[in-house]
């Protein structure tokens, strides 16, 4: 089965449900912004994550809007719309993994780099272009 890496943002509220062995799952759709300009486009996936991953994402308070990466295998799926009638695709991924994506300058992404000493940062090496500059001895 293929896999899928995809970052996107879930577009409806997450509800904990239990199937019919009582096991808990979650199903939501994901958003997934592709191409640029006059290319832009939405590519949409419905998402399923089970038993410990689904409470994971309930736990984590992952609602509408939430930026998150998800990984997972991916089919096209044929389903019945709820008209009874259409046929239609979609995608579906089962959830393997998931996590939140940081994004602006929210205080909780600052001090994760705060917390970082002087001694975890390597640094970058110099770049050296052989046609205009002496190699070091």
């Amino acid at each position: 089965m293929a896999q899928v890496y995809v970052i996107g943002r879930i577009t409806n509220e997450l509800e904990l449900k239990h199937g019919q062995n009582e096991n808990l799952y979650v199903r939501f759709s994901f958003a997934e912004n592709i191409g640029s300009k006059d290319r832009a486009r939405t590519q949409y996936y419905q998402v399923w994550a089970w038993g410990e991953d689904a409470e994971r994402l309930i736990k984590a308070g992952v609602k509408k809007g939430s930026l998150i990466f998800i990984a997972g295998a991916i089919e096209l799926e044929t389903y019945t719309k709820q008209d009874g009638f259409t046929v239609d695709k979609r995608l579906k991924v089962s959830l393997n993994d998931w996590g939140f994506i940081p994004f602006g300058n929210s205080r909780t992404n600052n001090s994760l780099h705060n917390k970082r000493s002087t001694a975890d940062v390597t640094p970058k090496p110099a770049t050296i272009n052989g046609d205009k500059d002496t190699l070091p001895e």
